[in-house]
């Protein structure tokens, strides 16, 4: 057989590891095509034969060796080329590493009769239909260690502090970075709060300690007393806007931080270096057993598969359980 691999979307450690994993399981039996710069290295013919020593020396750092795009070549006009680019090469399958918006690109590949497994990757945790996605655990755990170093300064100088992180729609990484430093107070887009409950949270924690830490999640906006889940696309500089209003409402110094995209270019912890590989033989396994268009999952400490079309389209926000645990923390 002959297989394409490609990875799509917003980079992620442990893509590297994934990669290797999977080609060194396939180069025995099969041929494996490397595709650069995700769908979009079809239109362009950036693809090539790859071995997994191509691999080998990225395996511990973040990003991804295969480059990636997040270009939408499922329009009318790249249709056609994307089909006959797959044709000309031969290819029986793709294996497509994501996160939810390369999902639905795996998705309409489907439909235009491509043999496609989709392995989840990204650092916010919001691939429906899996417990974790590669790259969220290396997040958090960057995301942590930046807040703790932060919060030996605001105890220094007795200041309140914001740590904004990523996470648009979901808060999984503000939740987790929030409980794992045991912030003061956590604010994620799925749970309204008013301000002034949040500010009179910080007050009564300072009084007690003389410094506070908030996280929260670039997703979130601040309207009026309200701070809730926003609209835009990109990060609106939230964490900087609730350290003004905290600043003018207590009069205490008030500084914050937005550690941004240094969490996603980090090494891979040891947890998601093994989830890479889980996902990687996974998918291989289902190439051997001729199961295509499925995802592979993880779910209650168990790797399975999902039907991708059950799953694109839609996002694993924080809920449940999780969610419980936030309202009792901060709620």
């Amino acid at each position: 057989m002959r297989i394409g691999i490609l990875t799509s979307g917003g980079d992620a450690p442990g893509l590297n590891i994934a990669l290797y994993s999977f080609i060194r399981l396939v180069e025995k039996r099969h041929e494996v095509f490397a595709v650069f710069h995700g769908w979009e290295g079809f239109i362009d013919g950036t693809v090539r034969r790859v071995t997994s020593l191509d691999l080998l020396p990225y395996i511990s750092m973040g990003g991804t060796m295969l480059k990636t795009s997040r270009r939408n070549v499922f329009n009318d006009g790249d249709a056609d080329r994307l089909i006959k680019a797959i044709n000309d090469y031969n290819l029986d399958c793709v294996v497509a590493i994501g996160g939810d918006g390369s999902l639905r690109a795996s998705n309409e590949a489907i439909k235009l009769g491509i043999n496609v497994i989709h392995i989840p990757k990204t650092i916010d945790n919001d691939v429906f239909g899996t417990d974790f996605t590669i790259g969220f655990d290396s997040a958090v755990n960057a995301a942590v260690s930046v807040s703790e170093s932060f919060r030996t300064t605001l105890m220094s100088h007795e200041r309140v502090g914001v740590v904004e992180v990523m996470g648009r729609e979901a808060g999984w990484v503000a939740l987790h970075t929030g409980l794992a430093t045991m912030a003061d107070a956590t604010i994620i887009p799925e749970y309204k709060l008013s301000l002034s409950s949040v500010i009179d949270r910080l007050i009564n924690t300072y009084k007690t300690k003389h410094y506070a830490l908030l996280v929260v999640a670039e997703g979130v906006e601040v309207k009026g007393d309200i701070v809730t889940a926003g609209q835009s696309p990109h990060s609106n500089n939230v964490g900087y806007r609730l350290a003004e209003l905290i600043e003018e409402v207590t009069g205490i110094e008030t500084r914050a931080i937005a550690p941004g995209h240094s969490i996603r270019g980090v090494a891979p912890t040891a947890f998601d270096r093994t989830l890479a590989i889980k996902y990687a033989t996974a998918a291989y396994e289902a190439i051997e057993n001729g199961l295509y268009n499925v995802m592979v999952s993880y779910r209650g400490s168990k790797i399975d598969y999902v039907p991708i079309p059950e799953v694109a389209g839609r996002s694993r926000l924080v809920s449940g359980e999780w969610l419980k645990l936030y309202e009792l923390y901060w709620g």
